[in-house]
Formats: structure tokens, sequence, C-alpha cells
């Protein structure tokens, strides 16, 4: 059985993909930037990891549909 696949424009899709991993890398830096030997907002904090989170499973998602079958 042959499948069909969608052309896909190479340069936006790594575009893409580097905007959501900076986004990612800027959610899990701010993480890292906190200072307190205790999280002073846990829930900001798990808002930024799964923030991250969202941004690279899109990514991963992204370079799946472009590269591979």
């Amino acid at each position: 059985m042959m499948t069909h696949r969608t052309p896909v424009d190479l340069a936006a899709a790594t575009r893409d993909v580097q905007l959501r991993c900076a986004r990612a890398s800027a959610n899990l830096d701010m993480i890292a930037q906190v200072k307190d030997p205790i999280f002073p907002d846990p829930r900001q904090v798990m808002l930024e990891l799964v923030l991250a989170i969202h941004e690279l499973e899109a990514a991963t998602s992204i370079l799946r549909k472009a590269w591979w079958p």
C-alpha cells in the first residue's frame, strides 16, 4: 500500500521548531533563575513546565510530520 504525503515547507517547519524550542527554553530558564531555596509560587513553576512540555511536544510533532513518513 502506497501512502501519499502532503508536501511540507521544510524551511517553515524548521523555523517553527526553532521558535518552539526557544519558547520552551525561556519557560525552563524562568524556573532555573529562581534563587529562593523553595519555590515561592509552585503553581507558576508547574505552569512554566507544562508550557515547556507543550512546546516540545509540538516541535516533535512538526519534525515527525516533516521528515518522517
